[in-house]
């Protein structure tokens, strides 16, 4: 094992380690440690145990929430588990046994040389940071842009091996362990039996990822599936396959409107049954890549990016059900990037994707004059029926205060990301005050405060505000059960101080 234990070792040589890309700031750490194998692995959590040391567990540190970044205690680095195990057929699924430091670039690259029944398959969650590990990915129920398609982490997961902060070690199978009604007896590793009470708030019915999964009669696999790490540290996990289209044809049309663009995914989504991902951009995101695109085109307002799964048979009619679609909302397939060759998708991806990068690219040189500044992200979710007018709240608020903002994101799930861009610490105090507005209206709506990104450390009062100190309260006692000493990811989730209220 690789144990860094020094401060001046820590800073000089592995300050990497201690962020992710919330560019939250890392507290008093006493020491890295990068285990080569489970062996290893198990001999630090007992010796931490034993000494009481909090463990902050770290995998890509792609998160966005400080869900990586250890206020204390030791960093327990998972890079070295990634062993790829292989491939198995259960049923009618294909199941990827993978260790938990294995990127998702890796498992598509390895997926990409397999060949199952004469068919290609695919793990269908991408998240834009392919360099996330899967670990990470399914403590925080990561989802992607086709998750409009395939859903969230959760529906993937079908094995986890799990080790808990003791050492002892969980092996979970979907569809073997069960709660009734909220209350499931679960029997440790050391053979103890204990009680787990789950918190028995009601889970918004839109696409979510804050705090702990709870329903009756659940699937116990799932409370660990978005824990942020704080249940127990996940070591190798099982994950289903689906086969890879034939083809997939990239669009992004460019509408006069908000309104004919918004009302042309309402229709897309019901009309194109092969439809992967429908995406939403603002007038405010073409502003803000007008420099690094400058093909754009003038005088939009909104833009949708979607994709279809297609074959030598179907293309044709696909193609025409677009275009009457298209039509029907203002625009036409001559207001469209178009790819149907792997360059030009990839282009248009990269629109995609240079939104988020142009947006921290400004406001690091915003923080040269004030370096307290960073943007204002909402990751809400709603129900579509109240789709509009969160949306419609979003820019009145923005607008009101005269604040730069932007618009993006997947819409085909009513998610979009609210993105506010300071300009001063006052517009900074303001964009903060908008965005527990937005919280507060989102779950008022029956939305969550949180859709892909988790809560992590930056988060709580906005989980607090979906389900109360109660829920809080609820979510933390779970914890005690499985955590007994309270060492593992401490303020992920909920704050410290409940963990040591006794």
């Amino acid at each position: 094992m690789i144990l860094i234990d020094k401060k001046e070792n820590i800073l000089s040589g592995y300050n990497s380690y201690l962020k992710d890309e919330s560019k939250l700031s890392f507290g008093d750490v006493s020491c890295i440690a990068i285990p080569e194998n489970e062996r290893e692995l198990a001999d630090f959590l007992e010796n931490n145990y034993k000494k009481n040391i909090p463990i902050t567990i770290s995998n890509g540190r792609t998160g966005v929430t400080g869900g990586s970044v250890p206020l204390n205690g030791c960093l327990l680095s998972l890079e070295k588990l990634n062993k790829i195990f292989g491939l198995e057929k259960k049923g009618e699924e294909y199941i990827l046994k993978v260790q938990s430091g294995v990127s998702l670039a890796e498992i598509d690259n390895y997926l990409d040389n397999q060949f199952l029944e004469g068919k290609k398959y695919f793990y269908p969650v991408d998240v834009t940071e392919t360099t996330a590990h899967i670990g990470g990915t399914i403590s925080t129920n990561a989802s992607g842009e086709r998750s409009f398609k395939y859903g969230s982490t959760r529906k993937w997961v079908r094995y986890l091996k799990i080790a808990l902060s003791d050492g002892g070690v969980l092996n979970i199978h979907r569809g073997e362990l069960f709660a009734k009604g909220y209350k499931k007896e679960f029997r440790f590793p050391d053979g103890i039996k204990k009680d787990i009470i789950l918190p028995k708030y009601r889970m918004p019915a839109v696409k979510n990822a804050a705090g702990y999964f709870s329903s009756q009669n659940m699937d116990i696999i799932d409370l660990f599936i978005g824990s942020e790490g704080t249940l127990g540290i996940i070591l190798e996990a099982g994950i289903a396959l689906v086969s890879r289209p034939e083809n997939i044809v990239s669009i992004i049309a460019f509408f006069n409107t908000e309104k004919d663009a918004a009302e042309f995914s309402y229709s897309a989504r019901k009309t194109l049954d092969s439809a992967l991902v429908f995406e939403y951009f603002d007038k405010g995101a073409f502003e803000l890549l007008s420099g690094k695109f400058p093909e754009l085109p003038a005088g939009k307002e909104a833009a949708i990016f979607f994709e279809v799964a297609s074959d030598s048979r179907n293309i044709d009619r696909i193609i025409e059900d677009i275009a009457k679609l298209l039509d029907n909302h203002g625009c036409s397939m001559n207001d469209t990037w178009t790819g149907f060759e792997k360059k030009d998708a990839k282009k248009i991806r990269l629109l995609r994707h240079a939104i988020p990068e142009t947006i921290n690219e400004i406001l690091a040189e915003r923080k040269n004059a004030f370096s307290d500044l960073h943007k204002i992200s909402a990751d809400i979710a709603v129900p579509e029926n109240k789709f509009l007018e969160l949306i419609a709240y979003y820019k009145e608020s923005a607008e009101k205060h005269r604040l730069q903002y932007t618009m993006f994101g997947h819409i085909g799930e009513n998610h979009l990301h609210m993105n506010i861009l300071p300009k001063t610490p006052d517009e900074f105090r303001i964009a903060k005050d908008l965005h527990r507005d937005f919280a507060k209206r989102a779950v008022a709506l029956g939305g969550t405060v949180s859709a892909e990104h988790g809560i992590g450390k930056i988060k709580h009062e906005y989980l607090e505000i979906m389900y109360g100190k109660t829920g809080i309260k609820e979510m933390a006692a779970v914890k005690k059960v499985f955590d007994s000493k309270r060492i593992l990811n401490r303020g992920n989730i909920f704050p410290e101080y409940l963990l040591d209220d006794k």
